[in-house]
């Protein structure tokens, strides 16, 4: 039996180079980091399952799934500090999650003579995403949601329905539940990671002509 690879993978950047650095170091950096990423991914997938973090950093991508079911789940806001600014986040945690046609895109940046750079990664199917102890940051969630059994106002800090580092700031709101479904399901993220990440029939793109999921 053939063991999950086991991969750190980011997307993304804090910041823009300092004054004096060119843009062509920025464009080869962007370019060894496209192919580092896919590279790693492909190699897990090949291997059945990705046991890893897989992070976005600084950045804000989309991710969207026609139908998203998942149990165990912890939320309350947070800041993401950055070079720039703090960006105010709510955070969502899920022991298990599944996603049917599952679509997550990020912008890498506007390469000279290239143009604008989309790294796409996107399964289909009902049960093509598939994760354990996940947790994603975003600015924006829309979409029909279901959650049951569901906690109003706990205390962030003593969260445990969730995965075990899913807990806010002590004496903060937060919320959790049993379970989630959502349908035509749109986010705005500023981070995801995953302790397994399970990608069926994966197509991952990266370059001019990809779009982002919506």
């Amino acid at each position: 039996m053939i063991e999950p690879a086991t991969e750190q993978i980011e997307i993304g950047g804090r910041g823009e180079p300092e004054a004096g650095h060119t843009r062509r170091a920025r464009l080869l950096a962007l370019s060894g980091l496209g192919i580092v990423l896919i590279a790693g991914l492909l190699l897990a997938m090949a291997q059945g399952a990705i046991a890893a973090s897989f992070t976005i950093a600084g950045v804000a991508g989309k991710l969207s799934a026609d139908r998203f079911v998942a149990q165990g789940v912890a939320q309350y806001p947070a800041v993401e500090r950055t070079e720039e600014a703090a960006v105010p986040v709510f955070t969502s945690g899920f022991r298990q999650a599944q996603a049917a046609n599952f679509c997550f895109s990020v912008p890498v940046g506007d390469l000279p003579g290239v143009g604008p750079v989309v790294l796409r990664i996107a399964t289909p199917g009902a049960e093509g995403f598939q994760a354990d102890n996940v947790l994603t940051t975003a600015e924006q969630i829309d979409g029909d949601l279901v959650q049951r059994n569901v906690e109003l106002g706990r205390d962030a800090g003593e969260l445990d329905k969730g995965p075990a580092d899913a807990t806010g700031r002590p004496g903060g709101f937060g919320q959790q539940s049993d379970t989630l479904e959502a349908t035509n399901l749109r986010i705005v993220t500023r981070s995801v990671t995953a302790g397994t990440l399970r990608l069926n029939q994966a197509r991952i793109a990266l370059g001019a002509r990809e779009r982002e999921c919506y």
